[in-house]
């Protein structure tokens, strides 16, 4: 390295450790100290110990107190003792400021004590009679515990420092084996990051002292400009003296845990044979016979548009998507069957993919906020019921736009039922909506449809279930792909929203608004949606190498994983993350100009049923 590109780079590394430390030290800034109590611990309450965690009598009573006057109905206790390590590490996953009040986020702990209310308790089926702990869990244990009782209870669960509450030292193995799973940067490649920054930091030393120092210094004081909760100067400053020693040698631990703890060879081997057995048979047999006329128009002037792999999951087969010149309708020819359909959605939104998409759902806050906006503000819904409601994400977070609104969810598969346990929505059906329409009579005041209508097979039937479910004046509210989007046409099959294969039917706007209008509905409003910046291009690129190289840990690959194979599908996505940068680069630049390009990723209608 040039001795010139050593001092910048050093002086970059040491302004990034110091700016990251300022960081971790905001997002501490929401803890409060328990305050000491004369009330007795409220019966109300219960509480989730790990294994050597003591919890005295006046920690009780403050934890309690704190909890019933703050609202709060989960409180994960931080020890006033919790090392810096820990510190730092609770404050990359934890932001206490918006933690509470973002529904979405993931259950997080300190790994020590939690008060929990008992009704939250009775709904996960853990009832506990009063004055009984839920003791010796595991760091692991309490860590999914939490993530439960966030579920049920997103906008009531919070963190207090306890001053009184000693911490209990965790080894290597027990802080991964307790570390989240819902990240998206997993373990190995944080601590590769770390590594290739120590490696730098250590290059930098060695060809410009001075300035390597500069670094080393910005690395080492990261736990004293990191105040947390009021610790004292003296451990904080002992921490950042300490800290270029200890560091590495944590990664070293934490690398042989990871080692140590690592899962089956073959995580999924009790579904391979089955997936196996029916790619043996041929997945040919998961087509009905193409068609040779539009399904929506009837024209018989076809036309290609794309033909794609599973972009998501990486399953076997390949899938084509035709346009009718007559009136633009894009759809799956030929159509995959009931099986097929039922063979390419398993283990998608639930099983093997559920953690995953988990995680995707829980950065789409924004876009819900915006769905839920998007009916008039002079309208006061008081029933919704949202059709394709899934795990019930959008119902959870419309709940702070229409706070007094009772929201139903309607979907296929029994995450809907878990998202009522949970309390994301009010009342859940199972089943498909036509079939189930006629039993839920006119008794919704809107209809949601978010990106549902090109799963369905027969779009203009779901759209005469909405109108029979709403009363006269309700309102209809449907988010689709829009398949006439001009980035849609530039990055061809590599487009996300193609979705392939589960979008079966890809409606334009005029054919959609039109339909509403034979069915007796008024548009109302339309939006283009464009999507967040990093969507599009960045998509394709993520597209790309999904297709290169999709996971050889999937049930439905044709190899069972392997060490090298797990090396070299590592190898090949850290190769993609420059491309995925300048990608999101593109995203950025086209944002202001997609409007007028309609280069949106969808478009929304909100129409009304007519008396």
């Amino acid at each position: 390295m040039p001795r010139n590109l050593a001092r910048v780079t050093a002086a970059a590394l040491g302004a990034g450790f110091a700016l990251n430390a300022v960081r971790l030290d905001r997002r501490l800034a929401g803890l409060r100290p328990l305050e000491p109590s004369t009330e007795p611990p409220s019966p109300d309450f219960r509480f989730a110990l790990a294994s050597g965690v003591r919890l005295d009598e006046e920690t009780r009573r403050a934890a309690c107190a704190f909890a019933a006057r703050e609202g709060l109905k989960v409180l994960d206790l931080l020890p006033g003792d919790l090392p810096a390590a820990e510190l730092l590490d609770f404050a990359r996953l934890v932001d206490t400021r918006s933690f509470r009040h973002d529904r979405l986020a993931f259950g997080r702990s300190a790994l020590h004590a939690v008060v929990v209310e008992a009704s939250v308790l009775e709904r996960l089926g853990t009832p506990l009679p009063a004055g009984t702990d839920l003791s010796g869990l595991t760091a692991a244990e309490l860590t999914d515990l939490l993530g439960s009782l966030k579920k049920c209870a997103p906008n009531t669960t919070g963190f207090a420092l306890a001053p009184g509450l000693r911490g209990v030292r965790r080894t290597a193995r027990e802080r991964v084996a307790a570390r989240p799973g819902d990240t998206f940067v997993p373990l190995p490649a944080v601590l590769a990051a770390r590594t290739a920054v120590g490696a730098l930091t250590l290059a930098c030393l060695a060809k410009a002292p001075a300035w390597g120092a500069v670094a080393l210094a910005g690395y080492a004081s990261q736990p004293a400009l990191v105040r947390g909760f009021g610790r004292s100067r003296t451990d904080r400053y002992r921490a950042a003296l300490h800290r270029p020693v200890r560091g590495p040698v944590d990664w070293l631990r934490t690398a042989r845990a990871v080692h140590a703890l690592r899962g089956p060879a073959d995580p999924h081997a009790e579904l391979r044979p089955r997936y196996q057995a029916e790619i043996a048979r041929g997945v040919e047999r998961f087509f009905e016979p193409r068609r040779s006329s539009c399904p929506w128009c009837g024209s018989p002037d076809l036309r290609h548009r794309v033909t794609a792999r599973d972009m998501y999951q990486g399953k076997p087969g390949r899938f084509t998507l035709e346009e009718c010149a007559g009136c633009g309708h894009t759809f799956q020819n030929p159509r995959l069957s009931p099986d097929g359909l039922d063979f390419y959605y398993r283990d998608c939104y639930d099983g093997v993919g559920e953690r995953q998409m988990e995680k995707v759902f829980a950065f789409q806050g924004p876009a819900y906020r915006a769905r839920a906006r998007l009916l008039p503000a002079h309208t006061a819904p008081g029933t919704w019921l949202d059709v394709g409601a899934g795990h019930g994400h959008f119902c959870l977070v419309a709940q702070d736009v229409w706070p007094r609104t009772v929201f139903h969810g309607l979907d296929r598969s029994d995450a809907v039922e878990r998202a009522a346990r949970y309390g994301w929505v009010h009342r859940s059906h199972r089943g498909g909506f036509p079939e189930l329409a006629e039993g839920l009579g006119a008794a919704y005041d809107v209809v949601s449809m978010f990106h549902y209508l090109e799963h369905t097979l027969d779009p203009r039937a779901e759209l005469d279930a909405a109108r029979k479910v709403l009363k006269p004046g309700g309102h209809l509210v449907i988010e689709v792909p829009d398949p006439q989007s001009s980035l849609g046409r530039l990055l061809g099959r590599h487009w996300i929203p193609w979705m392939q294969p589960q979008h079966v039917n890809l409606m334009p706007f005029t054919n959609l608004r039109q339909a509403l209008l034979e069915r007796g509905f008024v548009t109302v409003a339309e939006q283009r949606v464009t999507g967040r910046p990093g969507g599009d291009f960045c998509g394709a690129v993520v597209e790309r190498f999904r297709s290169w190289t999709p996971s050889p840990r999937h049930p439905w690959s044709r190899t069972p994983p392997s060490r090298g194979r797990a090396l070299a599908h590592a190898a090949l996505w850290t190769t993609s993350v420059p491309l995925i940068a300048a990608a999101a680069a593109a995203d950025l630049a086209v944002a202001p100009f997609l409007g007028v390009l309609r280069g949106g990723q969808a478009y929304r209608i909100l129409a009304r049923k007519e008396e």
